[in-house]
């Protein structure tokens, strides 16, 4: 039996794990999905070039992160936005452009992909430690200790358990006994899940044709399928492609439909040296694993970082983690690590005592 079982393999279940393996604390990782990493996902194009389908940008003030980074030995670069930027409003007239200089310290990203992060925090973890395809359904007292269920009906068994997924989908997934005070229920199920319902796309290109022309590749559009759109070359600046978000009404269209209206939006702004990409991608976050059936429109970080994450429950055996459940930076990389960082110091102590 394990001192303490984590459900959920993304960035605040990883970093959690890191924290208790260097305190000595025993653990196991559950994860419902075949991967790690939860919201974080790097793909790679034709020409292997690596592209953020989750979590990209990180700003100076994210210590937690940078902290983490650190310890890691892995580096980060200033995300590219020197050169003309372009403001749309309306389709059919020409943006608006406007010059932005070097070093304007905007955002960073991690030099070899955000995954690298998750890739390095299970090399220190040990995949030993890690059971992948095992959705949680049922977390239950029994004597003096908890029994978890998967979906299988496979049984495992803890002292303690870290619940490291967004609240909202933990609420509606997982049953509870005995059930978890009404206050907290009320709270999870009305917590905003960062990135839910997101688009984020990318076209990987031969060349940055868009610096060659002073352009920066920010983008920022009113009318556009694309609402937002950033240079994605890579660290060594070897790799090229432009990266963005869509909006809402992208959810009714096909993918091919998507890929052409990039495209048309894209040689709008460029040229025709748009549409020589080499690759199209894109990904809705509205799977399972980041949406319950339950799921309704919230504003951003509504109820993320509430008091009731700080509480323990299940007399004093269960715990939550996760970006949704830090005071700070809730939604974001530092907030997942600072949460995880929380957590884990509480439990050693606990487990101490």
């Amino acid at each position: 039996m394990e001192d303490v079982i984590i459900i959920g393999a993304g960035l605040s279940g990883l970093s959690t794990a890191y924290q208790l393996k260097k305190a000595g604390i025993s653990f196991k990782i559950i994860e419902a999905q075949d991967r790690l990493g939860g919201r974080i996902e790097t793909i790679y194009g034709q020409d292997d070039t690596p592209m953020e389908m989750g979590a990209t940008w990180f700003s100076s003030e994210h210590v937690n992160l940078l902290g983490l980074l650190s310890e890691l030995n892995m580096g980060y670069f200033e995300q590219h936005t020197e050169g003309i930027a372009l403001f749309e409003t309306m389709s059919f007239e020409p943006p608006q452009q406007y010059y932005v200089p070097s070093n304007s310290h905007s955002a960073h990203r991690i030099k070899d992909g955000t995954y690298s992060i998750i890739e390095a925090l299970n090399r220190h973890i040990g995949k030993e430690r890690i059971v992948l395809n095992s959705k949680i359904v049922e977390i239950a007292a029994a004597d003096n200790k908890l029994k978890i269920t998967d979906s299988l009906n496979n049984h495992f068994f803890c002292k303690y358990v870290i619940v490291a997924l967004p609240p909202q989908l933990a609420i509606y997934s997982i049953q509870f006994s005995p059930e978890l005070p009404q206050t907290l229920i009320q709270v999870m199920q009305k917590t905003q899940t960062w990135m839910s319902g997101s688009i984020k796309f990318s076209v990987e290109y031969k060349k940055a044709f868009w610096k060659e022309k002073g352009f920066s590749g920010s983008i920022y559009s009113q009318s556009g399928l694309a609402s937002e759109i950033y240079d994605h070359s890579n660290f060594e600046d070897t790799k090229f492609a432009l990266k963005g978000f869509l909006n809402g009404s992208a959810l009714h269209y096909t993918f091919e439909e998507r890929k052409q209206k990039i495209m048309d939006q894209l040689k709008r702004y460029f040229g025709n040296d748009a549409t020589e990409y080499m690759s199209y991608n894109d990904k809705i976050w509205n799977d399972t694993y980041i949406q319950s059936n339950n799921d309704t429109f919230l504003p951003p970080h509504f109820n993320n970082g509430h008091a009731v994450f700080e509480e323990s429950y299940m007399n004093d055996k269960l715990f939550f983690t996760g970006t949704e459940t830090a005071k700070t930076s809730s939604g974001y990389m530092d907030g997942a690590i600072m949460a995880s960082k929380s957590i884990a110091d509480k439990i050693s102590k606990i487990i101490r005592q």
